[in-house]
């Protein structure tokens, strides 16, 4: 220990002699180290510190200046400024020396050759990077590295972009530093015509779309998207202070993808934000000038399980009726992006997500419903359906898609919709929110068979019944099975014949969508002697059913039927 205090003392010296007299390490190592004779120790670990604060001599000054709040390095005292710069280095990059002791030292150091209130100056400096930006902070910046330098588009940008800034901004480094996954990345460029992305785009031989005058999207084969924006202000910071949150207002040089903890660009409370756990805006402007903001605080927040502060939910409540100035289409993928949490309702409940979501979908959002569909799908609990029956829901609701989005967002999009307290169509509302044709088609079609079941109810769940329901449903079976048990959870007869309903459907899935093929409307037209038309559409539907039924499994059973049929309608 001993040694070491001499060391970093040692190590002042020279760093003092650097600025002062404005020489190279090496030199002043040199003048330093020749006045006296240290033991091995001593020299070796000063020279490790000497060197490794030479080496990144500018981002340590740049950091210091981010946490020194209201100081410049020239308005501080010569020995402060070096002592932090000697322990910045320690705290971040020599990872087998306890964070505690090298602060301890630095304070210690910093009152024996310092002023009066030195010791107080560098602790709260470093005791602040230490929190954000340390080996023990709750930020996974071990990870953020790794990340960073496997990434093969970063390694790839970094080498054709030349002496060009490029920076890496937003949603990926917030994500990483969580241990969330993104693969999208979002960069700053400089140069107006987007020359780095030109390049970068033909080499991957991927498409470069235009997005807006100063906006570039690249989409690669694997489907990683990288937006390129040109940068909206003389400087980076600016820059960033023109984004909504503080936790999206992180930025680094591709030139440093090494060493993110020092380089990492923060200039609001963003890293504190991350780890309090909370939204929270740069500017108070922010959300008038784009009101889709108020509804990206509540993805975030289920994203992320964070919560939102109460400035944020207060401007809600009182102007929700902005987002009305916002495009369909850009609400519409926010209102997507948010229902991908598990427990999404959760955000959804503050009276502020409430009133803005009834601007958006022009009636009273069912968060209620929408928390008995997530609570059905996430739950353990056995009492409303078995473990090896959510499984089988879970797979279909994820696996099959429709069009881009997964079956799963669109079932807790309409329960938000379902049922409307206004007596409001779920299909006109799908339709003013600019969802896809199929997505419609699939909401109309719940929409229209959901009363079914109470008729089905009524008859007790009657076969015959059970099997049309059944070929009208088909896919959509699973969707309208699950809004008719979150509405009706509490009632054990509706319980009961929903999941009954749902085991019956998984056992015979490949006869409802895909039936063996007995018979076919030529044989028909031959083997009964009547002619192409409704009629054979109408009687190979009743074969399907019979064959749900369990009723017909041959060809000559379905022809039987079939005449069975021609026979009582003769």
């Amino acid at each position: 220990m001993r040694d070491r205090r001499k060391a970093r003392e040692l190590a002042l010296q020279v760093l003092y002699q650097m600025d002062v007299r404005e020489i190279p390490a090496e030199k002043a190592l040199g003048i330093i180290l020749s006045r006296y004779r240290f033991r091995p120790g001593v020299r070796k670990f000063s020279e490790i510190l000497v060197r490794g604060v030479s080496r990144y001599f500018f981002p340590i000054n740049s950091l210091i200046e981010d946490y020194a709040r209201n100081w410049t390095l020239e308005r501080m005292a010569v020995v402060d400024r070096n002592i932090l710069r000697l322990a910045i280095y320690e705290l971040l990059f020599l990872e087998e020396i306890p964070p505690a002791v090298s602060i301890n030292e630095a304070v210690e150091i910093a009152k024996r050759y310092g002023t009066q209130d030195s010791g107080k100056f560098v602790n709260g400096i470093l005791d602040k990077i230490h929190r954000q930006r340390g080996q023990d902070s709750c930020l996974k910046w071990t990870h953020l590295k790794n990340v960073l330098c496997r990434n093969p588009y970063l390694k790839k940008l970094a080498h054709i972009k030349g002496k060009e800034k490029l920076w890496l901004v937003g949603g990926y480094l917030r994500d990483h530093l969580l241990d969330k996954e993104n693969k999208d990345l979002d960069l700053i460029v400089e140069d107006p015509e987007f020359k780095v992305a030109q390049r970068f785009a033909q080499e991957m031989r991927a498409a470069l779309f235009a997005l807006n005058s100063t906006a570039r999207r690249s989409v690669l084969p694997d489907g990683v998207i990288i937006d390129f924006n040109l940068k909206r202000a003389p400087s980076l910071k600016e820059d960033l202070l023109q984004r909504d949150f503080t936790i999206d207002a992180l930025a680094l040089d591709l030139d440093y993808l090494e060493i993110p903890s020092l380089t990492l660009i923060d200039p609001s409370t963003g890293l504190e934000d991350l780890i309090s756990r909370k939204i929270k805006l740069i500017g108070k402007r922010s959300l008038e000038d784009d009101p889709l903001r108020m509804l990206r605080a509540f993805r975030l927040a289920s994203q992320l399980h964070f919560t939102i502060e109460d400035e944020i939910t207060s401007f809600i409540k009182q102007k929700s009726f902005l987002i009305k100035k916002i495009s369909k289409e850009r609400v519409r993928d926010e209102i997507f992006l948010l229902l991908k949490g598990l427990f999404s309702y959760e955000y959804l409940k503050d009276s502020s997500a409430t009133a803005i979501l009834k601007e958006v979908l022009s009636q009273t959002p069912n968060v209620e419903n929408l928390q008995k569909i997530e609570m059905i799908l996430n739950s353990s609990d056995e009492k409303i359906i078995s473990d090896e029956l959510r499984k089988k829901i879970i797979s279909h609701l994820e696996e099959r898609k429709v069009g881009t989005r997964k079956r799963k967002e669109l079932l807790k999009f309409i329960a938000l919709i379902f049922p409307s307290p206004e007596k409001r169509s779920l299909s006109l509302t799908a339709r003013e929110l600019k969802l896809g044709q199929k997505e419609v088609r699939i909401i109309k079609k719940i929409e229209k068979l959901y009363p079914s079941l109470k008729e089905l109810k009524k008859k007790q769940g009657d076969p015959k019944l059970v099997a049309q329901f059944f070929l009208e449903a088909k896919e959509e079976t699973i969707e309208v099975l699950l809004l008719f048990l979150a509405e009706n959870l509490e009632k054990e007869k509706s319980l009961k014949l929903a999941t009954s309903l749902l085991e019956e459907y998984f056992q015979k899935s490949s006869l409802i969508l895909q039936p063996p093929k007995l018979i076919d409307g030529n044989d028909l037209t031959k083997s009964l002697g009547i002619a192409p038309g409704p009629k054979v559409s109408h009687l190979l539907s009743e074969i399907h059913r019979a064959q749900l039924m369990g009723k017909v499994k041959t060809r000559e059973e379905a022809l039987r039927h079939a005449r069975q049929i021609l026979s009582q309608t003769s």
